[in-house]
């Protein structure tokens, strides 16, 4: 496969390991070549928002698509472009190309990121200048040494964070944004306990009530970092790191439970997703970035605004 540009990592080491294709960057055309036949490629990049609507992509007329996506593509996703003979490599590495074998038999699925890994991740992805060893990235995320060195070694695997210096002296982010990405694309799965209701003055409502932190999160979070994603927010999404009381808790804080005319969504945090790297804003507690990218998942706006907020958080750090 030729390629008529430089395609930076983790995209280039994705494409040099799908099985049977090998690699020329900055060719004079792109195309693909093989047994004596040349078709000429239409390389598209994709941005995170564009990934969302992959099922809407016009296919070319006469020659083959590649997608060069700056997200990380679920398995339905990846499984939906290579029935329509459409090539690609994501965030992740991930990739696959028209002729190649089917990805499914040329690659072992991925498990899914254990509860415990998720928080972990979060601090990778909220401080990625930040050199994380083992012991330290287990300490500050109060997971297991083996949870932490399971982490490391799958992200290692996703060409998502390298290590520094020599022997296991400790990782930092290689590839922010695909992290960022493959962490939404985890924690999203998440069914979390929510409660809706309606609270008086929410906008004044304290950080904390009876010593539990009350941490906004969603759109409400991007909009306290300076990122908003939205032009008004209905129900401002709160997370509570308690495992039961939740229904109990709008009467505490001055409201009721109701579906209908609700201005506040209360989540359950008994994992801390939100609490353990929580900083306070304007005098109340907001969650992590990373949470906040996942929280909005659970919005109206869903996965597209989730998206938007990753687009504006890009490389930074919030």
């Amino acid at each position: 496969m030729a390629i008529a540009e430089n395609i930076e990592d983790p995209w280039r080491t994705g494409l040099e390991s799908v099985p049977t294709v090998s690699l020329l960057l900055r060719a004079p055309a792109s195309a693909l070549l093989g047994e004596g036949v040349v078709q000429s490629l239409e390389v598209r990049h994709i941005t995170g928002r564009e990934a969302q609507h992959l099922e809407e992509l016009a296919e070319p007329a006469t020659s083959a698509l590649l997608l060069v996506v700056e997200a990380v593509l679920d398995d339905a996703s990846a499984a939906g472009l290579e029935d329509r003979g459409i090539g690609y490599v994501d965030a992740a590495g991930r990739a696959w190309v028209p002729g190649a074998p089917r990805s499914a038999y040329a690659r072992p699925t991925r498990r899914r990121a254990r509860t415990s890994s998720i928080r972990a991740a979060q601090l990778i992805a909220d401080h990625p200048d930040t050199t994380w060893t083992e012991p330290k990235l287990a300490k500050q995320a109060q997971v297991s040494s083996g949870t932490a060195h399971n982490l490391v070694r799958d992200l290692l695997s996703f060409n998502l964070v390298e290590r520094t210096g020599e022997g296991r002296a400790g990782v930092h982010s290689r590839d922010t944004r695909g992290l960022r990405r493959w962490l939404v694309s985890q924690a999203r799965r998440e069914q979390p306990h929510m409660v809706s209701c309606y609270i008086p003055d929410a906008e004044d409502l304290a950080a904390e009530v009876d010593g539990v932190p009350l941490i906004r999160s969603g759109a409400e979070g991007a909009r306290l970092l300076g990122v908003p994603v939205v032009s008004s927010i209905q129900r401002v999404l709160i997370r509570v790191p308690v495992s039961s009381g939740l229904e109990d808790l709008p009467a505490r804080l001055g409201g009721l439970r109701t579906a209908a005319g609700a201005n506040v969504v209360l989540v359950e945090d008994p994992e801390r997703f939100a609490a353990n790297d929580a900083r306070l804003v304007h005098s109340v507690w907001v969650a992590p970035p990373s949470r906040i990218a996942t929280d909005l998942t659970l919005e109206p706006r869903g996965d597209a605004a989730s998206s938007v907020f990753l687009d504006l958080w890009g490389e930074g750090v919030l």
